[in-house]
Parts: C-alpha cells; sequence; structure tokens
C-alpha cells in the first residue's frame, strides 16, 4: 500500500509562475514572513511539488517588485524598510496621491466611482474576516487605481515603483484591525469627493488619509 504524503497544491504548468508569485507575495502581506527573514525555497518547492528553479524566478520576480532582496550566492530575504526611507516613502506618497485624488475629481465617471467602492468594500469584508495580507494588497489596488484614472501617467509610474516597500511599511505599522478598519473607512469620503467633483475635499481627505501612513512609520517630530 503506498504510503500517503504531504499534500502538494497542484497546478497548470502555465499558471505555475504566477500562483508561486502570489503565494510567497501573501506570505510576505500576511506577515508569515517579515522583513529580514529568509524564503523558504525548499519548504515552497515541496508545496507545490517543483524544483528549486520555478521558485528562483517568482523570486526574481519579487526582487523586481521590491518584496524580496536576494543576495549572490545565498539565499532571498524579505526586503526591510527604514524608518527613514519609510519617512521619505510617506512624504512622497502624500504629494503624489494628493495630486491624484484632485485630478481625478475634475473628471470622474460613474465606471471610476464604481471601481472604487467595489475595491473598498471587498478590503473591508478581508479585514472583517481577518484577513491582512488580502486587504492590504486591496487596499494598495484601490489606491494606484486611483492614480491610474487621474489622468497623468507619470503619478502611476511612480506609485507603482513604490508599491511594494509601501505595502511594507503598512505591514509593519499598521497591526491593529481596529486601526485598518477605520482608516479604510476614509475611502468612502474620499470616493464621495470624487464623484461629487469636489477637487478641495477630494485632496484634503487624501492627504488626511495618507497622513495617517506618515504618521504610522515615523515618530512624530516637532514643528
Amino acid at each position: 500500500m503506498q504510503k500517503t504524503s504531504e499534500p502538494t497544491i497542484l497546478l497548470e504548468r502555465s499558471s505555475l509562475a504566477d500562483q508561486v508569485f502570489i503565494h510567497i507575495k501573501r506570505m510576505i502581506l500576511a506577515q508569515e514572513l517579515k522583513g529580514g527573514e529568509s524564503i523558504p525555497e525548499d519548504k515552497i518547492a515541496k508545496t507545490f511539488g517543483v524544483s528549486r528553479t520555478p521558485i528562483r524566478e517568482c523570486l526574481r520576480r519579487l526582487e523586481r517588485y521590491g518584496l524580496v532582496k536576494i543576495n549572490p550566492r545565498s539565499y532571498a530575504t524579505v526586503t526591510e524598510v527604514g524608518s527613514e526611507e519609510a519617512r521619505y516613502i510617506g512624504e512622497v506618497r502624500s504629494e503624489l496621491e494628493t495630486l491624484a485624488a484632485r485630478n481625478l475629481a475634475k473628471k470622474s465617471t460613474p465606471d471610476d466611482i464604481n471601481r472604487l467602492r467595489e475595491l473598498t468594500s471587498t478590503c473591508i469584508s478581508y479585514i472583517e474576516n481577518g484577513d491582512r495580507g488580502e486587504a492590504f494588497e486591496t487596499d494598495g489596488v484601490f489606491h494606484l487605481e486611483i492614480a491610474k484614472r487621474c489622468g497623468n501617467p507619470y503619478v502611476y509610474n511612480i506609485l507603482k515603483t513604490l508599491d511594494a516597500k509601501i505595502q511594507l511599511i503598512r505591514i509593519i505599522n499598521c497591526t491593529n484591525c481596529a486601526i485598518i478598519h477605520s482608516d479604510i473607512e476614509i475611502h468612502f469620503q474620499i470616493i464621495e469627493a470624487i464623484e461629487n467633483h469636489d477637487t478641495k475635499s477630494a485632496s484634503s481627505l487624501m492627504r488626511r488619509h495618507i497622513g495617517n501612513f506618515v504618521d504610522h512609520t515615523s515618530p512624530a517630530e516637532g514643528e
């Protein structure tokens, strides 16, 4: 009689790389793997029933995305973000996302509003179910969606390059589900301002919202 072995995740070959990529990314976003920790390549390879080759390919993708650092002739680790770097990113993010919200408020369509509401509702559902990894990822999509639709492609391109580190900073500093839920609820106010073409409210609400992110990333400083 054949021995039962530890179950593996069976995947179609065409989707293998994407599925492994998503799996490792979710491990990081859910803080199963924290900044500076090594990626357990052998364990992941066993889980998916594959060699380490596709795992390494996915790690290279994650390195380009910014979540992983591959050490030469050694193991890969989760990217770490220092407090000073986090503060710089928070400042840049505040300016760009405020601009994006203001620009989208000038030209928003029902399709824009429906998409933003859908993402916010989905994000809250994940939080209420205790799935912080999916909540953080969906929250990131919400903010990038505003940038994508704001009419200035440079805003989106810059924020896209910062997205991985923004995710890492959010994960490290936003550990209280009640605070996360409260922060996400502000999305509905931002959406309403964008829908009403209220550029002043859209930009001020977004600045306040991202200000919470900046406050979470660094100690308060005197004016």
